[in-house]
């Protein structure tokens, strides 16, 4: 009698072992707590804030070279995936990267972009493709933050993304539906910067169907500080619903290096306790239009003052 129970309970503890995150960054986090202990021992900068990368996996470079460029373990890795057809999504470009990123310790920002399809294809069957894919990773620790059809106010506008705002608002809950009950995934809203602050609203979900809240923008000037920039978003969204904020992608246009250099300290050595929901950022280490990288690629002068950032 006691040693079916015994078996059991063991299979039931391995379950919920591998759901649950090995390294936990923000799941079972309060937000915006201003007593809030490190929970992960990655890189941080030198203001306690956790700090990641966008590796340029397409030139070749991977979050394990990043690490060891830096000296420190990532707290978070981003990588791109698409939808590209309303058949289905089997999530490659992300699961290539999955023992790489269980290695590291980092939580994986995944960033599933609907190319191939209109908001209203985002079925309850392609929202199930997506919770497997995600389930593949927390099933082997990794918390995930799925940043689904994120900047959906800039993609819509060359065609990358088709739809509505209403239309988009359906499909994130359509996805939203099918993970929420995954353990170590956490839906992650992210749109574009906008000229103001109203631009937003009729493209947000609801503060019931996400967890965390960012926004992508490039520094063009040496002036630029976390609250000249995202003070106005952090207050509508991040303070006013007691949810995480979290900076998934930026750097600086042009690719100054006194510019970026000037961003990156204003990020990752600025005194920002006057924001406790802001809890992680991640640097676009690649190169497109502009060289956006301050590690990879970089002279060793550089890459020095770069990390005199970071802890």
């Amino acid at each position: 009698m006691y040693l079916p129970l015994l078996l059991l309970f063991s299979v039931l503890c391995q379950v919920t072992l591998a759901r649950t995150p090995t390294n936990p960054l923000l799941w079972s986090r309060q937000p915006c707590s201003i007593i809030d202990m490190p929970y992960h021992s990655g890189m941080r900068g030198r203001n306690g804030i956790y700090w990641g990368w966008n590796p340029d996996v397409e030139n070749g470079d991977n979050i394990t070279m990043i690490n060891r460029a830096t000296g420190h373990q990532a707290t978070t890795v981003s990588y791109f995936s698409q939808i590209n057809s309303p058949s289905g999504f089997d999530g490659h470009q992300l699961l290539r990267h999955l023992d790489e990123v269980k290695g590291t310790g980092a939580a994986l920002i995944a960033s599933v972009m609907p190319n191939g399809l209109s908001f209203n294809e985002v079925t309850p069957a392609i929202a199930a493709d997506i919770a497997n894919v995600v389930r593949q990773f927390t099933d082997q620790g990794v918390e995930v933050w799925l940043r689904f059809a994120h900047e959906m106010n800039w993609y819509v506008r060359p065609g990358t993304y088709r739809g509505n705002s209403t239309q988009f608002v359906k499909a994130w809950r359509t996805v939203y539906a099918a993970v929420k009950d995954i353990e170590g995934c956490m839906m992650f809203w992210c749109p574009n910067n906008a000229k103001t602050m109203d631009l937003y609203e009729e493209w947000w979900p609801g503060p019931e169907y996400v967890d965390i809240v960012g926004m992508d923008i490039y520094a063009s000037k040496t002036t630029a500080n976390f609250r000249n920039i995202y003070g106005g978003f952090y207050e509508a969204y991040a303070k006013k619903y007691n949810k995480h904020f979290v900076i998934p992608e930026t750097a600086t246009k042009p690719d100054d290096v006194a510019l970026k250099q000037s961003w990156l300290k204003a990020l990752a050595s600025d005194d920002l306790s006057a924001y406790p929901c802001l809890k992680s950022i991640s640097w676009f280490e690649l190169r497109k239009s502009f060289d956006y990288r301050v590690v990879m690629g970089q002279g060793n002068e550089a890459v020095q003052e770069s990390l005199k950032n970071f802890r």
